[in-house]
């Protein structure tokens, strides 16, 4: 079995990806705790270090980045002319992005305080700062669908943060075989939107709140059918479930179930960014799509998620980190 899981990961590079969403950058701040204020009861941090990495659509297009060094990756958002925007887009130049931003007042930071106390880590406290972009990408329409012609794969990162619109989406229309979606059902037009797309990747919690259903199976049933899209369920520690489009014969699946190998977890922050770059990369390395290449393809991402969520914050596996865990892992299932 791992010898096919690799055959698909060794056929990873040499992709054109174009990755639409919104664009954030994750600050975390470190410190230890020792003791609670005299002012309020609140614990008080001995700031050590701070550390700044690539977050939402930013994240997936790292991902696609660590995992195809050799691809050529193109994204698409909002950022803000300041620090911050400028620090988001030298992390993203390091791995020879090409980024195509729209300025927009501020850039969107996620700053999350993390406090060591009695050597354990404790998450304490995150500020956002944000702002629901009301800009559309009207001057950019063009250049968008010049590189959605052209390319591989289509990602579309949505964080309801005002990128991801119904005009947006209409003008991929055409492309809708390699549009994958990562959802947000907090965005007021997502029956509409979503209903471009190859593949849609919700967690268990979005896909019951899209859905109304609050069983997994019963969702993902819905979501295939009013999305006329195929569905991958993330659950978390569960694995994932997938509910395809087609059938090869009369006794194909209906849904299937890929497990998850138990992993030693700090938090599921940017799991779900990489699971859906893994998924695109993998499906995208054959054009007749098959349920063996849909379940290959799951367990794949299942495994890069495994190295996601063994790092605190966000983490983007690389090729090689990806190829070693299949290489280790004997119980796939």
């Amino acid at each position: 079995m791992s010898e096919e899981l690799l055959t698909i990961v060794n056929n990873f590079p040499r992709k054109k990806v174009l990755v639409i969403g919104d664009v954030m950058l994750d600050k975390y701040s470190f410190g230890r705790v020792k003791r609670i204020s005299p002012e309020a009861p609140v614990p008080v941090l001995l700031l050590e270090k701070e550390e700044y990495k690539a977050g939402g659509a930013a994240n997936v297009a790292l991902n696609v980045a660590n995992l195809s060094p050799q691809s050529e990756v193109h994204l698409f958002g909002f950022t803000g002319e300041d620090f911050y925007g400028e620090i988001l887009k030298k992390l993203l130049e390091e791995k020879k992005i090409t980024c195509h931003f729209k300025t927009n007042s501020l850039t969107c930071v996620k700053e999350r305080v993390i406090g060591w106390t009695s050597g354990q880590k404790q998450h304490i406290l995150r500020i956002d700062k944000e702002e629901i972009s009301k800009k559309i990408f009207d001057d950019k329409i063009q250049e968008i669908l010049d590189l959605a012609k052209s390319a591989d794969i289509i990602i579309v990162s949505d964080y309801a943060k005002g990128v991801i619109t119904y005009d947006l989406m209409s003008y991929l229309h055409p492309f809708k075989h390699k549009i994958f979606i990562d959802p947000k059902p907090s965005n007021k037009d997502f029956k509409a939107i979503y209903k471009n797309a190859f593949l849609i990747t919700p967690s268990r919690d979005e896909a019951v709140l899209m859905s109304g259903y609050s069983e997994v199976d019963e969702a993902g049933y819905f979501l295939r059918k009013e999305f006329d899209a195929n569905i991958m369920i993330t659950i978390g520690k569960d694995g994932m479930k997938l509910f395809p489009t087609f059938k090869e014969n009369k006794e194909s699946l209906d849904k299937i179930y890929i497990k998850t190998i138990p992993e030693e977890s700090f938090e599921e922050t940017g799991a779900g960014d990489t699971a859906i770059a893994t998924l695109a990369l993998a499906l995208s390395t054959q054009k007749e799509k098959s349920l063996s290449l849909f379940k290959n393809s799951a367990k794949i991402a299942n495994m890069a998620a495994g190295i996601t969520v063994k790092h605190i914050g966000s983490y983007a596996p690389t090729f090689i980190e990806l190829q070693e865990k299949i290489s280790k892992t004997t119980n796939v299932q």
